[in-house]
This record gives structure tokens, C-alpha cells and sequence, in this order.
């Protein structure tokens, strides 16, 4: 079959409100790229039918076109094409593509239209016909989103919603409450689909993986290994929840880190537990007598810079060579200057030659600058505004994982650890709220943003795994001509190598 059971389904189903709420890649918008194609062929000629396609930006709803809807308009041209024979009326398919600042269009003979729109909500004003939602669940504003696209099909439209759950969104947001809503009263009448990975791995989504495989000249593998290897390469059960099989992240009111993990993590580790300065701590010297000479351990370093009000703090991890993050040093301070702060940073850059990184947020930009311009190799700044729920999320799988240890007699640290929560912002995205710390009061859970900072600090070195360097012999098919070479077999050809990387 050349579409798979799932597939099928959705491409056959009719209803006029239809929401999917799917694993990751599992070919859901290849086949919903097939629909919109289909729809257009059934047109009649003369036809003013338009589907319009939104995504959770520009550069994805324009990807939908002319990636994937192209591909199905060149299948429908070459069967044309074939049945026609050498008849003028041959081409009946695509006749025109056309891209504006706001829009892509594939234009069919019979009228029928496919066509992407901006990321803006409004870009849906004075449109009509029948509207695919692609990736609902990641779009910056999904409210106005479906307040602006669902009038479209006033006139008897069809509005299609297609999306994965964010990893960083909750249950609230509003594509989960609508698959919620379908799932139990449906009130407004939308017909549901729902595909986990293990729903398409039982449909034989293996089988496809392992034939696309093949023509790569890769190995098949089982559907056991294949769920095993996505479920390894996730960063926690969270992140393997949500992308794969639909299971929204909960919303407000739990930790962050769950207190068995806290628990779990607790060893007899002994740490450099400070809170006040030490002017050994701006000495290389001082952090390089701390380093075993047999060790093959490596360092990464978070700083999470304040100057007055919250706590300056430095969280050093061990990374082992099982990529076990073992806490060396933890380092609060209150009211301390900004170079004396830059000092203590660039002390343990150069005694034990680790990677760093700090919050460039507010006050810390400065900071943070100098340091990337002194340390470009080994220091970057972090902007929370971008990335804070991030680091967060990432924080939480290295102790579901059991990949960070905490010393079991700082109980203050564990304090701040748990004083992070899950909350749910205003247009239901997960957001994590500073709760505080009992057993440290000025801390705004300063600590814990210092150990994130220092996971993020590990993560370019750990995420793929270990590696080596060996020696390779160029392959003997490959031949130099000049500033030229190719492979004559590959039919693949490079022009002007420079001379230094010749066989």
C-alpha cells in the first residue's frame, strides 16, 4: 500500500473541521500535501477553489509547497503527461508558480489554487476557501491564528489543523484544548486523528524507514531498535511525551524536577560549597590544584552574573567519561563587583581549561561580552529571553536521565533546585516560575540557573556522544584534475577544491 493505514484515513476524511495531533515524521504532511493536490484535480474547469496552507512561520508554510505539494503536482504532470501521450492538452497540471513577500502559489490549468501565507494571523483577512493549520501547536499565536482562519470557510470551506505538541508547550495551550475538547464533548465538531509512534511503528512505518535505508545503502533494523533509538536520542521522557507520542506536557503547579530525581541524584560528593568571596577563587592555580592529573574528566562552568538583589552564583560540573555531571564547586555571592565576578570566571577558564557559559539577560550583557571577546573559544553568553524555558526543560531531562549528581549534604541546593515550577503564560505556553528558596533567601533560585548554565556549557560536547579521529585513505574512485575532482560512479562533481585538500 503505498499509503500507510493512518494515512489513508486522513486523506479520505472529508469532515469540515478536521484536527491531527501526531508523532514527529511520520508522514503526515506528506499526505496531507497529497490532499490539498487531490482536491484541486477534482475541480472543474473554470473552478475559483483556493487552499490556503499556514504554518507556525513563513519559511515552513512556503516548505510546504514547494517541497511537498510539488512533488504531487509533478507526479499528476507525468501521469497526464502518459495518458495524453504526445497531445497538446498533455501538461494539464501545474501551469504557473508564483512567489510574493507574502505568498507562494502553485496554480493549476483548471483554475484550483494552493497557497501559502504569511505567518501573520491577519494575512487570513478577506480570504476564503477551504484552510490547512499546519504545526498549530508551535505558532507564536495561535488564538489569533484560528480566530482569523476560521471564517475562511464561511462559505462552505474545510479547515484542516495538523500539529506535533511543543516540547515546550503544556496542555493548556489552545491546539491541546481543542484535541481535548474532540476527544471528549466535542462541541464544536471536529473530526479527530490521532497518531502516536507506536500507532504508526503497529502500521508499518518501520517497513518505510527501512526501505528508504536501503536505497542509502544503511541497514534495516527491527521496530524495537528503531523506538529505542528515538527514545535514546531524546533528552528526557518529557521531550519523548510530547514528540512522540502526543502527550502534552502538564501545566501549572508541579516542579519543575520531580523530588525522586532530586533524591536520586543526592551522592556523598564532596563540593567547594561557598557563599562569600575568596581571593583565591580569582586564581588559576588555585581551581588547577583541584584537577586530578590522571583524571580524564573535562569542566564546564554556568555563571549566573547579579549584581545587587539576587545572587551572584557559579555552579563547576565534572563531566566523567560517561557523561556524568558531578558537581565540583558551587559559588554564591551577594554584592559583588562585576570584576571581581569576571575574575573568579576567567580563574577557572585558565586553571582547568573547561567551557563556560553565563546569562548575557539585563545587567549580565556586559559581562558576558567581554568574556566571549576574551574567551572565544571556551566562553558564550546565553540570552534567557530566548532560551530560558530551554535550559529549564534541559536541566530537568539530565536528572531524569540520572546524568547530574548533587551533594546530598547541601540541602540548600536541593532547596533551589525544587524552588522551580511549571506555570502556564497568557497564551498557554509552559513557562517556569521562581518559587524562591527557604533555606537561602536571597537566592531567586539563582543556583539552579547556574547549573543550567553549566549542563548548556556540556551540552556541545556530550550531545553526540564520544568520538575519535582516524586516519582515511581517500577512496580510490576518486580522481584530481586541476582545481577539480569527481566521483565518476556518484555522478557527483566539485569544482575548484583548493589546492591544499588534493588527493
Amino acid at each position: 500500500m503505498f499509503f500507510l493505514p493512518y494515512q489513508k484515513r486522513w486523506i479520505d476524511d472529508e469532515s469540515p473541521l478536521k484536527i491531527y495531533v501526531k508523532s514527529r515524521r511520520i508522514g503526515i504532511t506528506y499526505a496531507t500535501a497529497f490532499r490539498c493536490v487531490l482536491k484541486c484535480l477534482r475541480e472543474p474547469p473554470g473552478s475559483n477553489f483556493v487552499q490556503w496552507v499556514s504554518s507556525r512561520d513563513e519559511a515552513t508554510a512556503r516548505a510546504f509547497i514547494t517541497e511537498y505539494v510539488a512533488r504531487w503536482t509533478r507526479e499528476a504532470d507525468l501521469l497526464t503527461r502518459t495518458l495524453a501521450g504526445d497531445s497538446p492538452r498533455a501538461a494539464d497540471g501545474i501551469t504557473e508558480k508564483s512567489r510574493s513577500p507574502t505568498m507562494s502559489t502553485i496554480r493549476f490549468r483548471n483554475g484550483a489554487r494552493i497557497c501559502s501565507l504569511s505567518s501573520n494571523p491577519l494575512a487570513f483577512a478577506g480570504k476564503g476557501g477551504d484552510v490547512l493549520i499546519d504545526e498549530m501547536d508551535l505558532h507564536p499565536d495561535p488564538e489569533t491564528l484560528y480566530a482569523m482562519a476560521y471564517p475562511c470557510i464561511t462559505w462552505g470551506g474545510q479547515l484542516e489543523i495538523v500539529s506535533a505538541y511543543s516540547a515546550d508547550g503544556c496542555d493548556q495551550t489552545l491546539f491541546a484544548r481543542l484535541c481535548a475538547e474532540a476527544a471528549a464533548a466535542n462541541p464544536r465538531g471536529f473530526s479527530l486523528h490521532r497518531t502516536t509512534i507506536d500507532d504508526a511503528i503497529a502500521a508499518g512505518f518501520v517497513d518505510k524507514i527501512n526501505a528508504a535505508s536501503l536505497r542509502r545503502g544503511g541497514p534495516p533494523q527491527s521496530a524495537g531498535e528503531f523506538r529505542t533509538r528515538l527514545r535514546q536520542g531524546c533528552l528526557g521522557p518529557n521531550d519523548f511525551n510530547s514528540q512522540y507520542l502526543c502527550i502534552p506536557n502538564r501545566a501549572a503547579g508541579d516542579a519543575l524536577i520531580d523530588a525522586d530525581d532530586l533524591n536520586a541524584a543526592c551522592c556523598p560528593q564532596p563540593v567547594l560549597r561557598a557563599d562569600g568571596f575568596q581571593p583565591e577563587f580569582t586564581e588559576p592555580a588555585f581551581w588547577r590544584s583541584r584537577v586530578d592529573p590522571d583524571s580524564s574528566a573535562r569542566y564546564a562552568l554556568g555563571y549566573d552574573p547579579a549584581r545587587t538583589g539576587d545572587l551572584s552564583a557559579w555552579w563547576l560540573n565534572r563531566i566523567e567519561r560517561d557523561n556524568t555531571a558531578v558537581p565540583e564547586a558551587v559559588i554564591t555571592l551577594k554584592n559583588c563587583r562585576f570584576e571581581q565576578q569576571k575574575r573568579i570566571v576567567a580563574a577557572i577558564l585558565e586553571g582547568l581549561d573547561a567551557t563556560a557559559c553565563g546569562d548575557r539577560t539585563g545587567l549580565g550583557m556586559a559581562v558576558c561580552e567581554e568574556l566571549e571577546e576574551r574567551y572565544p573559544d571556551s566562553f558564550r553568553g546565553v540570552s534567557f529571553a530566548a532560551e530560558k524555558t530551554a535550559l529549564g526543560l534541559n536541566t530537568a531531562a539530565a536528572f531524569e536521565n540520572r546524568r547530574q549528581k548533587l551533594p546530598q549534604d547541601c540541602p540548600e541546593i536541593v532547596a533551589d533546585l525544587a524552588g522551580i515550577r511549571k506555570g502556564t503564560a497568557a497564551t498557554g505556553r509552559l513557562q517556569l516560575i521562581e518559587s524562591g528558596n527557604p533555606l537561602l533567601p536571597d537566592s531567586h533560585n539563582d543556583i539552579f540557573w547556574s547549573l543550567a548554565l553549566a549542563i548548556r556549557a556540556a551540552a556541545p560536547l556530550t550531545a553526540a556522544g564520544p568520538c575519535g579521529i582516524e586516519p582515511v585513505a581517500p577512496p580510490p574512485e576518486l580522481f584530481r584534475h586541476e582545481h577539480q575532482f569527481f566521483e565518476p560512479n556518484r555522478m557527483v562533481y566539485h569544482e575548484k577544491l583548493p589546492e591544499k585538500y588534493w588527493f
